[in-house]
This record gives C-alpha cells, structure tokens and sequence, in this order.
C-alpha cells in the first residue's frame, strides 16, 4: 500500500502534547502499558477468555521498546478511524473526549510516543473474528502512515507496538530507565506486566504487588516510608465506594505549612497517575498525604491529574469527612500517639476547628491552650470557671495575666494561629457551664479601684510623679490592684479613649527633671486625654517606697524607669531615649544603694 497522509498536521499536535498535554516524555510507556490494560480488558468484557500478561521488551543496541498485549486487537477501520478523529480538533477537552471514546483500542496515547521518536510500528489483529488479518500501521513525524497487511503475523490476538527513540532521547528507553518508570506507572497493576531487559539480565513481573491500603500495617508503614519518606504517626483508612475510591491517609510526622498540601498520590485502577494531587484532601489536612485508586473519577485527556467536577468535590468532602473521624478513632484507641500527633500537629487541628464544627468539639476536648492557671483544655475550663476570658495579643496575656488570676478569673492566652477564629466561633456557640467573653484592656482597667480618699501616699505621688510622667508624654492613672508585685501597667494611646488626665495640671518652676533630661523629653503640657498612660499601683511596696526617696533627682530616675518597665511589660518597642532612660535609673539607684543614702 502507498503512503498516507495523517488527518493531522502532527508536527503541530506533537507541539502540543509536549508543551500543552504532557508534563514528560517519560509518559510515553505509561500510555502503551495503559493502552495495553485497557485492550485486555476490552477482551474479558466481550467474554473472549485470553492471557493477560503484558510484556515490555528493550534493544539497548537499537534504542527501541516493543509492548505486547493479547487483547481485543485493532482492524484497520478502526485504525483509520481514530487518526480521523484525532485530526478533527485540537483542543485538549476534544482530546479527552476521543480518549474515553477509544479507551483500549489505539487511542491519543500512542501519539505520546512521538515525544521520542520518528517513527511508530504497529502490529495488531482483532480478536473480534477468528480468522482476522495482522494489520501492520507504521507511523512518521513527517505526518505519514501506512496501514497494509503484515508480512510478520501475530500468532494470538492483540496488539504489538515499537517505538524506536531519537539518539538524543535514548535515555528513555535505556532498561534501567525503563524498568524504573514501568515499575512506578504499573506496580500496582492487576495483571502481570513482565519485563525483559536484554538477554543477560533476569526476566521480572514488575506489576500485581500489594496495594498499599490492602497490606498489614507493617506494611503500610514501609510503604509509608519507601515512597514517602517518613513513618507515620497515624495510618487512617478511606473509600468512597460510590466512586470506587479506596486508599489510605498518612498522618506525617513533621509540621509542614498550614494551608499547604504536600501532594497526594493517585492511582487509577492500578495505574500511576500522579503524586502531586492536590484535589482530594482539603486544605485544612495538611498534615495528611494521601495514597488513593481514584476509582471512577474520570481522568484529564494526559492522565495525569482528575478532571475537575461536582463527583471529584463530593468526593473530596467525603475524605475530609473521613480524616476527621479518623482523628478522632486515633485519640479514643492511642492517646501516647495521639499526644505525639498534638506535639506536632496542634496547628493543623486548630485549622479544621474554624470551619468545622465536629472538630471544634475535638479542639475543646484535645487542645490545651495556655492560661493563668496553668495549661488547660477549653472542656477543662468550662468545668473549672464560672466565665472565661480570651485575649488575642500576647503582650495583654503577659501584661495581666497574674491580675486576673489574683481575682480568680481565667485568662486564655489566645494570641497563636486560629486562637482568635476558634474563640470567635466558641462566643457564637458558648462553652458549656463557663462564660467566654473576649478580655477588654479599657475596660479591665477603668474597673480597678482608684485610691480612698485622703491617701497622702497617693497624694503625694501624685505630686511627685505627675510631673515627671508629663514630660515623657503619659498621663499618670493611680490605682489600686492585686497583686502587688506589679508596680505599673502601661495603656498606649490605643487604650480608652474616655480617659482624662487625673494630675491637677501642676508644674513646678524649679524643673530639675526638664533640665536632666532636656535633650531627650520637651515638656509638653498635660497628655491629651486618648494619650497613653502609665497605671500606677499604689498598693504595691515598690510603688510606695518611692515617697520614702528624699532626692528629688534619684526619686524622678526612679519613675522613669516604672515607665519604662511598664512599657515593657506591655510588649512595647523601646525607643533609644527609652533605653537610656532605663539606664540613668539604674545608674542612679545603684549608685544611691552603694552611697547608703537616698532615704
């Protein structure tokens, strides 16, 4: 027979495989070794009995692959029928189209073999008739065919194909190249896939090993770790089997990133699609890779990734739904494992609790958050505390935290990644038995007492702090407060804007501190009322003794290092004239101690 014309400019649609279809070359074997499945199992559904053994053979000497099959076998219709069809469009859901189309019998996937050769030999005969003709299909990249009688018949049904590489493509089929990329593509394979590598090299059934979720547990661990690299801290079974979805979700055991999935690895019916998924795991089970024969799910026109679909959504949701209730078997039947998984996972957790409501309860039950009252669970807390209060700033957790557990209210340190989610949710659906109400600086502090009336200790810190306080742009805010080891608390301007300055606008004439510290503080005045201020306590012993310092100079050093130490504990950044401010009052009472005097 002469030569024929493809249906195709198949220069062009080679151009589009490799940069538009398929991520590699490499995919060539897989889509003969597919082909070559489907084909077999093309001849069971028809009832015709045959072997099903696949075979790939390699010619290092010639660069070539031969992969054989016994299965349903082309006619030369439907040789020239599937060219016609290929060359209709080149648009990939067209492709995908014509791929479901002739699933098992030449398919687009033999066109992946021009991604390393020139040149395509096929041998096939049907096995629709008893008597059907080997027809030979020889293939070039210069866009040509022939389609002609075989001089080499096959002795069975099915199909033959050879694919010769360019020289600069040779490594794509060199054995030990080859061998490594049938064995991932069809390890998990159910029929026998044997692999000759050349004459001096063993004959090997590459396919039908264990499926992973089929294993002992031992099993699955080694699994785990050969082809992911790390021993699991949890191994949670999955199926959908509306889907035909079935697999395994390995809990890792280090943190990873919150939001970011590592990549699943999917299989489709036993054949290697991709370990790069990102479509079947919620964002939120990050710390889960995931090992899955994806069933029914239908494959993009490459089969290298799902098609995206309602059925690919449910199912995703079925195996979020799935990992959660695992979690939850994994903390009932191990809770040493389970105490490791929160070690490194707590993150994660806390993730599936702001948008789920079942693991919101395992959050409150498992979780330990930090408090004023030491470490405790949220299910801990509402047994404990008649209410509960939650801050989302660390520095107010530090800054008045030993307050609050001096008037035996609990604070929760709620400052980490989701605390202010899950604490928003929980408002919405209140603890059972406590009271939980985010903590209010503003208003915790215009609730601390002020001091009696006719304090002189108050009064005369009053005079002698007011001053000084003004300069460095607070106002002073007395008050009296357990415990009294906290000496101040500072509130930035960002405190209760209501606040008006309590001093009597007093200012000295003989400004002893204006001139100490002229070149770091201008006088200002008295603060606006939303300035910061620093609240002094004057019920604590360090406060008090200040009015016992009889030098004026050292008395005002003193209180501007309370200042300083107020705005410290509460998580402020110290400027260059804070730090010498510190420094001058350290200086000074040191000095003043070495001296025997000051009082």
């Amino acid at each position: 027979m002469t030569d024929e014309r493809f249906l195709v400019d198949l220069r062009g649609l080679v151009d589009i495989l490799s940069h538009h279809l398929y991520s590699s070359p490499r995919v060539y074997l897989r889509e003969l070794i597919q082909n070559a499945r489907d084909a077999v199992i093309a001849r069971h559904e028809l009832a015709l009995d045959s072997p099903e053994e696949i075979t790939i053979a390699v010619d290092e000497g010639s660069g070539a692959v031969v992969v054989r099959d016994q299965g349903i076998g082309l006619t030369e219709e439907e040789m020239r029928d599937v060219l016609a069809t290929i060359g209709a469009s080149s648009k990939r859901e067209d492709f995908a189209q014509t791929r479901r189309k002739y699933l098992g019998q030449f398919g687009i996937g033999l066109l992946s073999c021009f991604l390393i050769a020139d040149r395509i030999e096929v041998r096939s005969r049907s096995a629709r008739t008893a008597d059907a003709p080997t027809i030979s299909w020889v293939g070039s990249a210069d866009g040509t065919f022939t389609i002609r009688a075989a001089t080499e018949p096959l002795a069975e049904p099915g199909t033959e194909v050879r694919v010769q590489a360019r020289p600069d493509d040779r490594e794509w089929t060199h054995p030990h190249r080859v061998r490594l990329l049938a064995e991932r593509f069809a390890g998990l394979l159910d029929l026998p896939v044997v692999l000759h590598r050349g004459p001096e090299l063993p004959t090997e059934v590459i396919s039908q090993r264990t499926l992973p979720w089929q294993g002992s547990a031992r099993e699955m661990e080694a699994w785990s770790q050969r082809e992911l690299g790390f021993r699991p801290l949890a191994i949670l079974p999955i199926a959908v089997p509306a889907a035909g979805v079935q697999g395994l979700a390995f809990v890792a055991g280090s943190p990873g990133q919150v939001g970011s999935l590592r990549g699943d690895t999917v299989y489709s019916r036993g054949m290697f699609v991709t370990d790069s998924s990102v479509q079947l795991v919620p964002t939120w089970a990050y710390f889960v890779r995931l090992v899955i024969d994806a069933g029914d799910l239908p494959l993009t026109a490459s089969r290298e990734a799902l098609q995206d679909s309602a059925t690919v959504d449910a199912v995703k949701e079925q195996i979020g739904m799935q990992i959660r209730e695992g979690i939850e078997r994994f903390a009932a039947t191990d809770p040493a494992g389970f105490a490791r998984f929160l070690d490194v996972h707590a993150k994660g957790l806390m993730a599936m609790a702001v948008s789920d409501d079942d693991m919101l309860e395992l959050v409150s039950q498992s979780v330990q958050w930090e408090t004023n009252q030491g470490d405790q669970t949220l299910v801990q807390m509402r047994r404990s505390a008649e209410s509960v209060q939650y801050t989302t700033s660390m520095t107010d957790y530090t800054a008045f935290a030993p307050l609050l557990a001096a008037r035996g209210t609990l604070l929760v340190n709620a400052s980490y990644v989701y605390g202010h989610e899950i604490m928003r949710r929980l408002v919405e659906r209140p603890l059972r038995g406590a009271r939980l109400r985010a903590f209010d600086t503003g208003r915790f502090v215009d609730e601390l007492s002020r001091p009696l009336a006719g304090d002189t200790a108050a009064q005369l810190l009053q005079e002698q702090a007011g001053p000084v306080l003004r300069h460095l742009g607070v106002a002073l805010d007395l008050r009296e407060f357990a415990p009294v080891t906290v000496p101040v608390l500072y509130v930035g301007a960002s405190g209760n804007p209501d606040f008006d300055y309590l001093g009597d606008g007093h200012t000295d004439g003989d400004d002893a501190w204006g001139e100490l510290l002229g070149e770091l503080v201008t006088p200002a005045g008295p603060v606006a009322t939303s300035g910061p201020r620093l609240i002094v306590n004057v019920g604590s012993t360090s406060v008090r003794a200040l009015g016992r310092i009889t030098d004026r100079a050292l008395r005002e050093e003193a209180i501007a290092g309370l200042y300083v130490i107020g705005r410290l504990t509460a998580g402020e950044r110290l400027q260059p004239e804070d730090a010498v401010l510190l420094n001058r009052a350290l200086q000074a009472l040191l000095t003043a101690a070495g001296a025997g005097g000051g009082e």
